[in-house]
């Protein structure tokens, strides 16, 4: 039985005003390789890259990879396949980048490669999206490009956005750990009619605004009211952040996921002067980062022919 290796791309979640619905694909990936072992009866794991270190110290039962390989062997009625896995992490981790996500839908495709049937797409995002429980996550990880994803009972609802070339990302990693759980309880019980409705508007906005490309909308379309107001607040620095890059050239910007990573919607020509201005403002502030100029993922999570 041949080795299988997969890459899966870093996914920008909530978009601005698309909180637990949008989400977005960049070509910035982990890559996860694995060995089978007929006399393994689990899965080993030596791992690269960010948090090498931390990984290596936890326990390997409960890893995300082996974890969605075995749920993949279930769904697909076939015996698991053990061995080998070496996980190589060019995301950070814990920053709002979709890691964990990228473990899960990881996992699932080095399974679905061993398999006699493998499973649809569609069902993939399935699984992913009841281990991880945020579809705007594990769905641009799958598909690629910027997506609309829904979860219901037994199904996943989602649409693919094609995102313009001439569209790019600036983003900038700061040394700040936001924990999901804990950027979710900031967040308001209620919020008043007239800012929910506002977030609709924009929300549409955001996704019309990439299918016709008028991004010269996008600005306005990344305001959002349901979590970046309550999460900047956890995030050092951030609002400086956001006026830097709209001083150097950037449409607008956001907070990825739950943070603490900041991104930018930036034309093509600026976005290196963008990320440069975004990570200068930390940098000012003594708080070490890493920036990225990106463009968005069109392929989503694929096997790697060697």
């Amino acid at each position: 039985m041949n080795q299988v290796k997969v890459q899966v791309p870093a996914t920008s979640a909530n978009c601005g005003p698309g909180f637990d619905c949008l989400g977005l694909a960049l070509q910035l990936y982990n890559y996860f390789t694995f060995t089978p072992d007929e006399s393994a009866k689990a899965y080993s794991y030596t791992f690269t890259g960010f948090g090498a270190d931390l990984l290596e110290k936890e326990d390997p039962a409960k890893n995300l990879i082996g974890f969605a390989m075995e749920q993949l062997f279930a769904k697909a009625q076939e015996p698991a396949i053990h061995g080998h896995i070496q996980s190589d992490t060019m995301i950070p981790p814990s920053r709002g980048l979709g890691s964990s996500s990228t473990a899960i839908v990881g996992g699932l495709l080095l399974a679905n490669a061993l398999v006699s049937k493998p499973l649809s797409k569609e069902e993939l995002l399935l699984i992913a999206n009841r281990m991880e429980g945020h579809p705007d996550n594990v769905a641009p990880a799958i598909y690629g490009s910027l997506c609309c994803a829904k979860g219901l009972k037994d199904k996943v609802l989602n649409t693919v956005i094609t995102v313009p070339e001439e569209l790019h990302f600036a983003v900038v990693v700061p040394e700040i750990i936001v924990s999901t759980e804990y950027a979710r309880s900031v967040l308001p019980a209620h919020v008043p009619f007239k800012e929910a409705a506002h977030n609709v508007g924009n929300a549409a906005l955001l996704v019309t605004s990439m299918i016709t490309h008028q991004l010269e909308n996008i600005g306005e379309a990344l305001e959002d009211h349901l979590h970046v107001p309550y999460r900047k607040t956890l995030i050092p620095h951030c609002d400086e952040v956001f006026a830097a890059a709209k001083m150097a050239g950037a449409y607008g910007s956001t907070i990825s996921g739950s943070g603490s990573t900041l991104i930018a919607y930036v034309p093509k020509e600026s976005v290196a002067a963008v990320a440069k201005a975004m990570g200068d403002v930390f940098t000012c502030h003594g708080v070490e980062n890493k920036t990225y100029t990106l463009m968005a993922d069109s392929q989503g999570a694929s096997v790697v022919e060697e």
